[in-house]
C-alpha cells in the first residue's frame, strides 16, 4: 500500500514580501532623518554666524598694528640701552685716563723737586753765628682810662647823678680832646630800651666835652622818664685824632647814698 504524503506549499514568498516592505519603510525614515539633520545643521549655522563678518578681519588688523608698535618700542629701548652702555664705557675710560694723568704729574713733580735740590744741601753746613740781640721797646699805650664810675641818688625821685674820671696813663704828653657819650639801658613797659644822654640830660646835650692834660673828672645829672627801670649805664670816651685811643665801660645800675 502506497502512502501518499501531503505536500504543504512553502510560505517563504510572504516572508520576503513582508521584509521588503519593512526595509523600504526604514530607508524612508532614514532619508527623512538625514534631511532633518541637514536642515537643522544649516539653521544652526545660520543663527550662530556673526552679524558683522568683517569684524575678525578688522580685529586682526588692529592686532598686527599693536604688535608692530610693540616691536618698534622694543627696538627703541634696545637702542637706548646700547647708548647708555657706550656712555658708561667712555666715562670709565676717561676716569682711568685722568687717574693715570694725575699719577704721572705727581711723579714728575716729585722728580723735579728732588732734582732742584743742590748736592751741597745734603752736606752738613756749619751753624751760622747768632746775631746780636737787640732790645726793642714796645710802643707806648695811649689808650684812655675810665675810672671811679658811680651813680648817686638825689633829692628828686627820677634825677640821678653819674660821676667818673677819664685819664691817660701818663706816657702821653699832649692834651686830650674829644667827646664823652653816656647812655642808660633798661626796660620800659617790659620792653628793652636804650636812652641816650640827649634824652636824659636836663639841657638836652648830646655828649660831654672832653679836654684835659692828665685827668678830667665828670659829674652829670640824668633824668629818667616814668615807668623806666634802668639796668646799666654805658660811658664811652672818644678822643680826636690818632694820638690817643678811646675806651668804654659799662656798669650795672647801682645807686649810692
Amino acid at each position: 500500500m502506497i502512502v501518499r504524503k501531503k505536500i504543504v506549499a512553502p510560505v517563504t514568498p510572504r516572508i520576503v514580501q513582508a521584509n521588503s516592505g519593512q526595509r523600504l519603510l526604514r530607508y524612508a525614515l532614514l532619508f527623512c532623518a538625514l534631511l532633518f539633520a541637514a536642515w537643522f545643521s544649516y539653521d544652526y549655522g545660520r543663527t550662530q554666524a556673526p552679524a558683522n563678518p568683517e569684524a575678525p578681519i578688522a580685529q586682526s588688523g588692529e592686532s598686527e598694528q599693536a604688535v608692530t608698535e610693540l616691536e618698534q618700542e622694543r627696538d627703541s629701548l634696545r637702542q637706548q640701552v646700547a647708548e647708555l652702555q657706550q656712555s658708561m664705557k667712555q666715562t670709565r675710560q676717561d676716569l682711568v685716563a685722568a687717574q693715570a694723568r694725575i699719577q704721572s704729574l705727581q711723579q714728575a713733580e716729585s722728580s723735579q723737586r728732588e732734582a732742584s735740590q743742590p748736592a751741597s744741601a745734603l752736606q752738613t753746613e756749619p751753624a751760622p753765628e747768632p746775631a746780636p740781640v737787640t732790645t726793642v721797646s714796645e710802643p707806648a699805650d695811649n689808650t684812655l682810662k675810665l675810672e671811679n664810675v658811680h651813680i648817686e641818688a638825689t633829692q628828686s625821685e627820677n634825677v640821678f647823678r653819674i660821676g667818673f674820671s677819664v685819664m691817660q696813663d701818663g706816657v702821653g704828653s699832649g692834651r686830650v680832646t674829644g667827646t664823652i657819650w653816656i647812655a642808660v639801658n633798661g626796660f620800659s613797659d617790659g620792653e628793652p630800651r636804650r636812652l641816650s644822654f640827649k634824652r636824659l640830660s636836663p639841657d638836652r646835650r648830646s655828649y660831654v666835652k672832653m679836654g684835659f692834660d692828665l685827668q678830667q673828672d665828670v659829674t652829670e645829672d640824668v633824668v629818667l622818664p616814668e615807668n623806666f627801670h634802668p639796668k646799666n649805664v654805658l660811658i664811652e670816651a672818644k678822643p680826636y685824632g690818632d694820638d690817643y685811643t678811646g675806651t668804654a665801660v659799662k656798669i650795672d645800675w647801682f645807686t649810692a647814698g
